[in-house]
């Protein structure tokens, strides 16, 4: 007969998506020896401690006893640390789901749905709140989860107008920049590269490649080094392959397609995002702002 052991085992087991054989291996037994524990038997007491190390839990809690006082940020460490690596990150983005469902008064957490996950249109989860905003993409082709707390000064005060962003955003509408940095963003870690690079790969003018090198350097996409081999000396420049280009491009594509399909949704918000107007500020009175 089944009892509570056997129950919580075979639960835990498929939580942690570990196999009855993986979980056989750590307990150095056949995979029919776990079998028979999920279903009417107990293993030995000796191996109870690597059982529960192996699925990242307390042995009270195999026996459905937990421990109230781990907190319940410690219990999510305990969880990923005890989920395969190949799975944590599923398991992160997971876990930020279950936060918006918490929010949007769900009783229990329900997986992504292949009409979801395949559907052809954008659908968002998305919840606002005054102290800030959770929002995700549930599209299996590009899946992401924003979590923005606000700061007490507003957003603005740290994304205040800058003309910086007005550069940034000169500099990718001139003719073939955005398909270097699309180029340059498609190589491995950190390249180094010189202006004929750029002419080659993208079949644009040396001037072209010259103009975007000068405008990438001075927004420090890429950085200019001088090769030296003792007798000459030529430029070249390094590019750094970070997420931020992923994050930013992202970003951008929600502007150019708004989320009008969501899968959970609630505004609880009843303020301006900036608050500051900071564009009306002349840039000498930030000093005396601050």
């Amino acid at each position: 007969m089944e009892n509570t052991f056997n129950a919580n085992l075979r639960r835990i087991r498929k939580e942690k998506g570990i196999t009855q054989e993986q979980l056989a291996d750590a307990a150095g037994v056949s995979a029919q020896a776990v079998s028979k524990w999920e279903m009417n038997s107990f293993p030995d007491a000796a191996l109870l401690p690597k059982i529960a190390e192996r699925l990242g839990v307390s042995i009270d809690e195999l026996f459905g006893r937990k421990n109230e006082n781990i907190s319940i940020y410690d219990r999510a460490i305990e969880h990923i640390k005890a989920t395969p690596a190949d799975k944590q990150f599923t398991e992160i983005f997971n876990i930020c789901r279950a936060l918006l469902m918490a929010k949007g008064g769900c009783p229990r957490y329900d997986p992504l749905t292949p009409d979801i996950l395949d559907c052809q249109y954008d659908i968002h989860s998305r919840m606002d709140f005054f102290e800030g905003f959770m929002e995700a993409r549930n599209n299996a082709d590009l899946q992401y989860f924003f979590l923005f707390p606000e700061p007490k000064c507003g957003y603005d005060k740290v994304l205040k107008y800058d003309e910086q962003y007005v550069k940034l955003f000169s500099v990718l509408a001139k003719p073939n920049a955005l398909k270097a940095l699309y180029f340059l963003a498609g190589r491995d870690g950190t390249m180094f590269f010189k202006r004929d690079t750029l002419v080659h790969e993208l079949g644009i003018s040396p001037e072209n490649a010259k103009e975007i090198i000068t405008d990438f350097c001075d927004i420090r996409f890429i950085w200019e080094a001088t090769l030296n081999d003792g007798e000459s000396s030529e430029r070249i420049y390094q590019f750094l392959a970070r997420c931020e280009l992923v994050a930013f491009l992202t970003a951008a594509r929600y502007f150019m397609i708004p989320p009008n399909s969501f899968n959970y949704n609630s505004d609880c918000r009843h303020k301006r995002y900036f608050i500051n107007d900071t564009y009306k500020k002349e840039s000498g009175n930030e000093k005396a702002e601050e």
